[in-house]
């Protein structure tokens, strides 16, 4: 979330609902990578960093969809904010098939920071700086060096960059 609060204006909208939040806390709280007071300070501090990210799709559609019957209600939210993205950990289940004729694509995180990169290293670059500075516990030294990548399968981006901490 902090890359989206830097100066840096992105032309990226955020939109989630109700659902979705609820299943961000659940999946916090499941593998114990928060208590259930951090997910809803988590969750609050979404709220008031994108007030205008928060959607209601139609009552209904998320029973109309193709996709898995877990995660449809994540592309109602697509449907109802319009969106192009729907970014996942879990893009099996949402099959292109699916998406293709609503005109959304789904893309793991890593796919789209990397899209983001491509699109305005610059701005990225700074924003990762500032990220960066931060970092108090423990402090990071230096500053951040732009590494070149290889196209590979664990970043299929020819024009892709690794960020390294430089002392």
């Amino acid at each position: 979330m902090s890359l989206w609060l830097e100066p840096a204006v992105f032309p990226v909208l955020l939109d989630w609902s109700p659902q979705i939040l609820e299943d961000t806390v659940r999946n916090l709280l499941a593998d114990a990578r928060s208590t259930p007071e951090k997910a809803s300070r988590f969750c609050a501090a979404m709220e008031r960093a994108f007030p205008e990210a928060m959607v209601e799709p139609p009552s209904g559609l998320a029973d109309q969809l193709g996709c898995d019957p877990g995660d449809r209600h994540v592309l109602a939210a697509a449907i109802a904010a319009k969106a192009e993205l729907i970014v996942t950990l879990n893009v099996r289940h949402f099959p292109a098939v699916v998406l293709e004729p609503l005109g959304i694509e789904a893309v793991t995180p890593d796919q789209f920071l990397c899209n983001l990169l491509d699109l305005a290293p610059g701005a990225i670059h700074c924003c990762l700086e500032t990220i960066a500075a931060r970092q108090r516990n423990p402090p990071l030294p230096g500053k951040l060096t732009s590494l070149p990548l290889v196209n590979s399968p664990d970043h299929p981006f020819p024009s892709g960059c690794a960020y390294a901490v430089a002392s």
